[in-house]
């Protein structure tokens, strides 16, 4: 009889914790596997009730959608895609908005003052460092550039590169229309290029070209996202979505747990990268033979997971 009793009383001491934890909201852009990967780890991190929700296509659908879970206000919401963190930084102006999974975030201007996120690409630093080590013989690495959002990043990233044993070589474009002009004088004047993420050229248009290019001069490209080593890029540093979603619930817990204002925390960097490499694009490029040994070697002393693509 008493066992019995401490079974309850433990069943509803779990009961009541569970029912005190803040319920936190999860709205997903669509119902990607990657999303639900990220969902999967915030999860197992975050200490809030998660409710899941997947918008349907189109904006009233959207709309909809986010005035109906505004009206019942979570303590917390994390937004994954695009789509989800505009709405959501639209729709809840005194709820923690949490973004995660947003390419280019800057251009979706998700900064504010109830929101904070994690970006897709970090510092460089990793980049210039992994394209040293399996490109030996490259000097001058290209940016392209819109000095209006893209200064800061620069400057760190030429020091980066000054440390390696590499010159940062920025080529400066204030509009999307002036790539090609850009492009053209480029030839010849750089040995790798690195695709970064900038409002004015970060777009799918502008990146498709670069890797093009890059391919016509037989210049390595450095890509954000695993889709840019399918398209041809030499190779990539992308957030595994598990490890974003990780990453997601611990930054939450700080708002949550230690009342830690959101717009006080700047958009962090990702943890726990992957190594994408394109084989055939590396072929192409006469990379050395000892390329993939290279690649491995540089991915175990990074503790990275490798990907491969052909």
């Amino acid at each position: 009889m008493l066992h019995r009793t401490a079974l309850i009383l433990t069943a509803l001491v779990a009961s009541l914790a569970f029912a005190e934890r803040p319920r936190v909201v999860v709205v997903k852009s669509a119902g990607l596997n990657a999303y639900a990967q990220v969902v999967a780890g915030f999860a197992a991190e975050v200490k809030g009730q998660v409710e899941e929700f997947t918008l349907e296509e189109g904006p009233d659908a959207a709309a909809a959608a986010f005035k109906k879970l505004g009206a019942t206000r979570p303590a917390l919401v994390l937004a994954i895609g695009p789509a989800a963190a505009v709405g959501a930084r639209r729709e809840f102006s005194d709820v923690p908005v949490l973004f995660s999974m947003v390419p280019y975030y800057e251009k979706y201007e998700l900064e504010g003052q109830n929101t904070t996120g994690i970006a897709l690409t970090s510092d460089l630093s990793l980049e210039l460092s992994a394209l040293k080590a399996v490109q030996p013989k490259v000097k001058r690495v290209g940016v392209l550039q819109d000095p209006r959002y893209s200064k800061a990043l620069l400057e760190g990233a030429a020091q980066a590169a000054q440390s390696r044993g590499l010159t940062l070589v920025a080529i400066d474009v204030d509009s999307s229309s002036k790539v090609e002009k850009a492009l053209a004088a480029m030839k010849g004047k750089i040995d790798a290029l690195v695709i970064i993420s900038d409002k004015t050229v970060g777009n799918a248009a502008v990146v498709e070209r670069l890797l093009t290019w890059s391919q016509d001069e037989k210049v390595p490209a450095v890509g954000l996202a695993s889709a840019q080593v399918k398209q041809g890029a030499l190779f990539a540093l992308a957030p595994a979505p598990l490890a974003i979603g990780q990453q997601a619930g611990r930054i939450a817990n700080r708002i949550l747990v230690e009342k830690v204002d959101p717009g006080a925390m700047a958009v962090a960097n990702p943890e726990g990268l992957e190594l994408h490499v394109n084989l055939t694009t590396a072929r192409r490029l006469g990379a050395p033979e000892t390329f993939a040994l290279d690649v491995v070697t540089f991915a175990a002393r990074q503790s990275l997971t490798v990907k491969v693509a052909e």
